[in-house]
């Protein structure tokens, strides 16, 4: 599962200028990867204001939507979009629902069977290992930030033959932003093969809350259906 969650689940972008050294500002890619271990070690749950941009390569056109992000460290998510129509991602361990309140649906998937939902959140919970085994990392830049706390920009390659390299998924890289600060993603940017490209930017960042593990327990309301996905026809029912 926890593979499935970092790969498929999900990172910023940064313009260093000046003359100074990635060796100057005394990271490299794998220290940078290990104080995001560190992070997600002690990271219980977070909660976040977030936008998401999406590109659509085929149609010339941006899709913009705002809401809020919950987390609960590994593995469970919610993905609330409040504008510019009410719409919830709720992941919870292997089970995924999308549920649309203004159709009164929501449709039910596994882990397995949606894994390109999941890679927006890359770089949140698992383990630093499992980005290594799966991806070719790259550390692209460093960006001074205020309050002299760096932010550091990832670039995550799939490797050839590894689950993140499917030619079902279509990725062909995963930027990531982290600051060195929080050491969790506050941009992830998911660049497909085929030109489309989506966005995450987080803001108003508040960790470790004691989110409530109901929260992240989805139960239909009362009039809503419930749309299985049948993996063989790869659509819902």
């Amino acid at each position: 599962m926890k593979k499935y969650f970092l790969v498929f689940a999900g990172c910023l972008l940064a313009v260093f200028s000046g003359t100074r050294s990635f060796a100057a500002a005394g990271l490299d890619v794998n220290k940078v990867l290990q104080r995001m271990d560190e992070a997600n070690g002690r990271l219980q749950d977070l909660q976040a204001d977030f936008v998401q941009i999406k590109e659509m390569a085929l149609f010339d056109e941006k899709i913009v939507s705002k809401g809020k992000f919950y987390f609960r460290n590994p593995d469970k998510l919610i993905l609330d979009t409040q504008s510019p129509e009410h719409q919830q991602l709720i992941i919870n361990y292997n089970h995924v629902w999308l549920h649309y309140p203004e159709l009164k649906q929501v449709h039910e998937f596994s882990i397995k069977q949606s894994k390109g939902l999941t890679a927006m959140f890359v770089g949140f919970g698992g383990s630093v290992n499992d980005i290594r085994d799966q991806f070719e990392v790259s550390l692209d830049k460093i960006e001074p930030a205020v309050r002299g706390v760096n932010s550091y920009t990832l670039s995550l390659v799939p490797k050839i033959g590894s689950p993140a390299a499917s030619p079902a998924l279509g990725l062909e890289r995963v930027i990531l932003t982290v600051t060195g600060e929080k050491w969790y993603p506050v941009r992830t940017e998911i660049v497909q093969r085929n030109g489309d490209r989506t966005v995450l930017e987080y803001s108003n960042q508040r960790d470790n809350l004691r989110l409530s593990e109901a929260r992240f327990t989805f139960h239909p309301p009362a009039g809503t259906k419930v749309i299985p996905y049948n993996p063989e026809s790869g659509v819902a029912q």
